[in-house]
């Protein structure tokens, strides 16, 4: 008995260690997925971009400071003034030397400080700061989007995992009963009560569940891997998860809102301009109508003034050592005025502004585009949605009857007037209406999310 409860204990322990809830995976995801990440890389470079627009509205100063080492410089130079006039006139009887040049030093060093303020760009930097902020704003929505986006794949593949697990059970058991029909029909065969092709089929039923089941383990092994990529946690299992009655909860809660919308209702929410969808399409347009202003902007007989103002100094010694380095006068100041403009270029800058506004007219088309798909894929999920619950409808009531017939076939089993055979494939009849059921919660489940993105109900 201690032994049993022990075992009990180290699996229940390890129940718990591998238990996952789908809070866990939503936080994984939102840390760990690529596309996130990359829209979060993208909106921090886009956000970089804008604050050096805005910088490049104001001055620019640059500081040069150079130092250098003469190994052999100029000798002081030295001059004899008997060589130049007549000693004996002046009364120079010695040598008089003069020095007229110092010299070189070995050392020499200057500073220079430059200041560039543009002052006329005919509105090309404040467009560029415009530009720069509709982007980052761009970035921030695309993030949204690939948040949201992950979020519903993520929400569409646990619930299919949930009834993919439910299917694998059902085959399980299917294959139990199928096993058991195949061990009847080979018997009634033998005693010559069923005829060979009425036996081969039961065994080609059989085969049929095994293929079945081997699609369901596929599928799931294919959901367990998506999971992972999505989330970044390795070897997702579905058996782990937890939570499948909140996912049930969930769906329907879903199907109830939705239905209480309306179709016109959802078609009317997914195409309006506050969708995020068309919220960033606008910022595409928007960007391109600046694009074109640039563009504009820059064609000829357009010039750019800026201001240039530089200031230098220099000398063989720093100022705090230097002799008399005040006196020196080894600094100046310019100011300079600078005009730029592009006279001819055969015609490239006027081509430029008519690309800019073809490139405005496709941003016009795409959105268009965006609007007519986003409208088709409504239609279509609502379609599969509706499709679906009426599938679910039936087979349902379909189940009901075959539950009925079943209990009436067994009670005639045990009473001794029906056959085992009967009630095996009435139980394998309710199995695969279930297992139809199911298949359709998942298209069903897998509409109502895809509506509730692109409705912006997350």
């Amino acid at each position: 008995m201690k032994k049993l409860i022990s075992v009990l204990l180290i699996l229940c322990i390890s129940i718990a260690c591998f238990a996952i809830t789908r809070s866990e995976l939503e936080f994984s995801l939102l840390a760990n997925n690529p596309a996130i990440r990359k829209a979060k890389e993208d909106s921090s470079q886009a956000l970089l971009d804008l604050k050096d627009a805005k910088a490049g509205r104001g001055p620019t100063v640059d500081l040069t400071i150079t130092g250098s080492y003469i190994a052999n410089p100029i000798d002081p130079i030295r001059v004899n003034l008997n060589d130049y006039v007549d000693g004996a006139t002046y009364g120079l009887t010695n040598p008089q030397y003069v020095t007229i040049y110092n010299g070189m030093e070995s050392t020499y060093y200057s500073f220079g400080l430059q200041l560039t303020q543009p002052i006329i760009t005919w509105g090309k930097l404040l467009k560029a700061v415009d530009i720069y902020r509709a982007v980052y704003d761009a970035r921030l929505l695309q993030q949204q989007d690939e948040r949201d986006k992950a979020l519903t794949e993520l929400s569409t593949r646990l619930y299919a995992s949930d009834v993919l697990l439910k299917l694998s059970q059902i085959l399980s058991e299917q294959k139990q009963i199928a096993t058991r029909l195949t061990e009847l029909a080979d018997s009634a065969y033998i005693n010559g009560m069923m005829l060979e092709t009425e036996a081969l089929q039961v065994r080609v039923q059989a085969r049929q569940i095994d293929v079945a089941s081997s699609q369901v383990n596929t599928a799931l092994a294919n959901m367990e891997a998506a999971v992972s990529g999505l989330t970044g946690v390795d070897s997702f299992r579905a058996q782990d998860l937890e939570g499948s009655d909140e996912r049930e909860a969930e769906v329907e809660a879903l199907l109830e809102k939705l239905t209480a919308m309306g179709q016109e209702s959802i078609m009317d929410t997914a195409l309006s301009d506050e969708r995020t969808a068309f919220t960033l399409l606008g910022k595409m347009k928007e960007i391109s109508e600046l694009t074109k202003g640039v563009a504009s902007a820059s064609v000829n007989w357009k010039p750019d003034v800026a201001l240039v103002v530089n200031a230098s100094y220099g000398g063989p010694r720093f100022p705090a050592i230097e002799t008399d380095w005040y006196r020196k006068n080894d600094w100046n100041a310019i100011v300079t005025v600078a005009i730029s403009t592009t006279v001819y270029d055969g015609g490239k800058a006027i081509r430029d502004v008519q690309r800019k506004a073809s490139e405005l007219e496709q941003s016009t088309i795409d959105t268009d585009d965006a609007r007519q798909k986003i409208r088709t894929a409504v239609q279509e999920n609502l379609g599969t949605a509706e499709l679906c619950l009426a599938k679910i409808d039936y087979n349902s009531a379909k189940l009901e009857q075959l539950v009925k017939e079943g209990e009436q076939k067994k009670l005639a089993y045990e009473s001794g007037y029906g056959s085992e055979a009967d009630t095996l494939q009435n139980l394998l009849e309710q199995n695969n209406c279930t297992v139809e059921i199911l298949q359709d919660r998942i298209s069903l489940a897998t509409a109502l999310f895809t509506l509730s993105y692109l409705s912006g109900l997350l």
